[in-house]
């Protein structure tokens, strides 16, 4: 059965790190620390300062993180998913994509679901971080995509907090790590954990770019670190005791970084509860306010919420709610006639994305006209590839900047 890193996508990982080979040669690889290729690196961010945010990133039905992995092939998109919350609970569904096998077929999508208790989101120090696939799992005693508060409070306070960070449970990973590690290791419930000590880089907060509504902000994060076997590891937590995400890590398994939030406009429960985002700063009706003042006025409007398969012009059913957004407010203004363009970053080949900025900007058209009643008339499309970058392709949120569709009144 495969298995997901939350921090590191494993099954990203089977592609650049060469665990095709053999048993042995991998037990050589990882015992010689040469498994594969060094990882990227995440920039040094700035600290906080007056324009960093600070909204709340809710604990909602709906709320929806997308993350980036740098892989050879290109950026490998993990997308987690808060699919309920009760007064005690809350379960998230977590998806994404691996390159087929054979060549010219769609990627495989995997999906994993993990229930974790809100006592654990208050205090828990162990953060159970790999996924099996298609398991619904429940570890009590342990959180999934973030901290806890009370970390997030100790590193305020201290500046150190101990976590027990789930280990890779790969056999041949785990063996070579008992062996080199085995001080700095652990089990709990069958599961190998690593050992951490996390201290805070900085006195300061800094300032993590974001996606959040589709809107480019900074939010502010604690910078931690600790070391397994001499090697550095870093986390980066959302600095919100009421949900500390894990929005990037650096380590031996490679950077993850996540690029991009949605959610949902606040219910009247959500409004009247001490958790909910302020009113008018979720997904829907401000968004799209924002969405249909621009194309009123003749401006461009990037989109980000439409989310496709990796290297595919699949849309993925978590877009429905943007493209809602669009049809209505095509639905409000019948005389409106848009154009849809289609953007990738420069990773692979120039010709590859083209095409495939086409064929996306193509599909937007599509759904609106198939599933939502547009005229066809009313939607122009055209892809630039690579051609017209808004961002550095440098770095994994300035490459998903760049993968993008955008609207225009004609």
């Amino acid at each position: 059965m495969g298995l997901l890193a939350l921090f590191a996508v494993a099954a990203a990982c089977l592609a650049v790190n060469g665990w095709g080979q053999s048993l042995a040669e991998r037990l050589k690889g990882v015992q010689s620390g040469h498994e594969g290729p060094p990882p990227p690196s995440l920039p040094a961010w700035k600290a906080v300062s007056s324009a960093t945010s600070t909204m709340t990133i809710p604990l909602v039905k709906g709320l929806l993180v997308s993350g980036a992995q740098a892989g050879e092939k290109g950026d490998k998109e993990q997308i987690r998913k808060i699919d309920t919350v009760t007064p005690a609970a809350a379960t998230l569904v977590i998806e994404w994509d691996t390159p087929s096998a054979t060549p010219g077929k769609p990627p495989d999508r995997k999906v994993s679901t993990r229930i974790v208790d809100k006592a654990d989101m208050a205090t828990a120090h162990r953060v159970m971080s790999y996924y099996e696939i298609g398991k619904l799992e429940h570890y009590p005693g342990s959180t999934g995509w973030g901290a806890s508060a009370e970390v997030i409070h100790q590193l305020r306070a201290t500046g150190a907090s101990e976590l027990l960070l789930a280990a890779n449970p790969d056999p041949i990973v785990t063996m070579v790590a008992m062996q080199k590690y085995k001080d700095e290791m652990v089990g709990w419930n069958g599961h190998p954990l690593n050992k951490c000590e996390l201290h805070r880089v900085g006195a300061a907060d800094v300032a993590m770019p974001m996606l959040v509504n589709g809107v480019r902000v900074e939010l502010p994060v604690i910078h931690g670190m600790c070391k397994f076997g001499g090697e550095d590891t870093h986390l980066y937590l959302l600095d919100q005791p009421s949900n500390p995400l894990i929005l990037a890590s650096q380590g031996e398994d490679g950077l993850t970084q996540m690029v991009k939030i949605d959610f949902p406009p606040p219910t009247a429960e959500e409004l009247a509860s001490s958790v909910a985002p302020s009113p008018g700063s979720g997904a829907g009706a401000g968004a799209a306010s924002s969405m249909e003042k621009a194309l009123g006025q003749n401006k461009p409007v990037e989109i980000y919420g439409i989310y496709f398969d990796f290297n595919s012009a699949t849309i993925k059913p978590d877009s429905e709610a943007v493209l809602k957004q669009i049809s209505d407010i095509l639905h409000r203004n019948p005389t409106w006639k848009l154009s849809v363009s289609g953007h990738t970053d420069n990773i692979g080949d120039a010709a590859f994305n083209q095409t495939l900025s086409e064929r996306r900007a193509a599909a937007v058209k599509d759904a609106l006209v198939t599933r939502y009643g547009i005229a066809a008339d009313r939607l122009t499309t055209a892809g630039y590839g690579a051609s017209r970058p808004i961002e550095t392709n440098s770095t994994l949120e300035g490459r998903a900047r760049n993968r993008r569709v955008e609207l225009q009144r004609q």
